[in-house]
């Protein structure tokens, strides 16, 4: 692993650029959390972050999450202690995964290495493993206890935006921890329940959206964990470019993870016409078209009014909730 962690904090803002509206607000004192993370939210839709031209990607996007997550400043050492331990279980796996992701990226590939990526996932990966074991332990006095998984394909994708963003290692490695088990715990669990649970999701979204398009995928034999399931699993961060990954996370981050569900229905919507054109759609939902953030948020947006109120709450709980999936049963019967 190469020897030196990037754990020194910089701003790194150019000396007299001028300050955005969000910029402004996120270094200004706020009395009431509460209402200043309505105010945050709600400029995100209104504004968006700004990237400016001489930077690759907004310079505080890292200070924006960090408190759309709710996750405080705190010290390297816990990070650097999970370092020295070495090898978790799962490094070669990862290690294996961390060469291929986001390949052909340019500015991913200058800013994160290999290296780097695997060195923050095998953290978590042996951090996993402790709490889990400390888990087993206790089974016995709670029988509902559940272990997580150290490491599963698909978290190289997850942990690479925060990489791509953060100034350190150890920012990623806390706001990564904070996503996968405060706000999607479901999705990495050894049998990926909250992943299978979200595909499941999509498939009636989109039945309730666009039951046309839904009929013809379905009568070509397309279902949905086929060409969904990538999507659902790293919340669309499979598919380029990493510019709108991060802006679509941006919207996630400030009103729901479970929004990610909207983002793919909106997705098979934009390219509708094209798909009910050939014989074989698979062959446009193999690899989904680019990424085009602002579209995705605006009709994604527009179905929430679609959606029954019911199946809505479901969505909104599928990420934790580990009762949904059985409640969806309901409405394919």
């Amino acid at each position: 692993m190469e020897s030196q962690l990037r754990t020194k904090p910089s701003m790194g803002f150019k000396k007299g650029r001028k300050k955005d509206p969000v910029e402004k607000f996120i270094t200004s004192n706020q009395v009431i959390v509460k209402t200043g993370l309505s105010q945050l939210r709600y400029m995100i839709l209104a504004e968006g972050l700004t990237t400016h031209s001489d930077l690759e990607s907004c310079p505080y996007r890292c200070y924006v999450w960090s408190i759309l997550l709710q996750v405080p400043p705190t010290e390297s050492e816990f990070y650097i202690e999970l370092v020295s331990q070495g090898r978790s279980q799962s490094f070669d796996k990862i290690l294996n995964d961390a060469h291929r992701t986001l390949k052909g990226d340019p500015n991913y590939e200058s800013k994160v290495t290999p290296t780097i990526l695997a060195r923050t996932l095998n953290c978590y990966a042996l951090m996993t493993e402790i709490k889990n074991e400390n888990v087993s332990r206790g089974s016995k006095r709670n029988s509902r206890a559940y272990l997580s998984s150290p490491y599963i394909q698909g978290m190289n994708i997850l942990m690479a935006p925060f990489l791509y963003v953060c100034k350190t290692e150890p920012q990623a490695f806390l706001l990564f921890d904070k996503m996968i088990n405060g706000h999607m715990p479901l999705y990495v669990l050894p049998n990926l329940e909250g992943a299978h649970t979200g595909v499941r999701m999509v498939d009636l979204c989109l039945q309730i959206v666009d039951p046309k398009l839904h009929s013809y995928l379905s009568k070509k034999m397309l279902k949905t964990e086929i060409y969904a399931f990538p999507s659902v699993l790293t919340l669309s961060a499979c598919t380029p470019p990493l510019s709108e990954v991060l802006e679509l996370w941006d919207f996630l981050f400030s009103y729901g993870i479970h929004l990610n569900v909207l983002f793919i229905v909106a997705q098979l919507v934009l390219i509708r016409s094209e798909l009910m054109k050939i014989s074989n759609p698979m062959t446009l939902l193999r690899e989904f078209p680019k990424l085009e953030s602002k579209k995705i948020i605006k009709l994604g947006i527009s179905f929430i009014e679609k959606i029954p109120k019911d199946v809505y709450m479901l969505l909104v709980k599928h990420t934790h909730d580990p009762t949904i999936s059985e409640q969806l049963d309901a409405y394919y019967r």
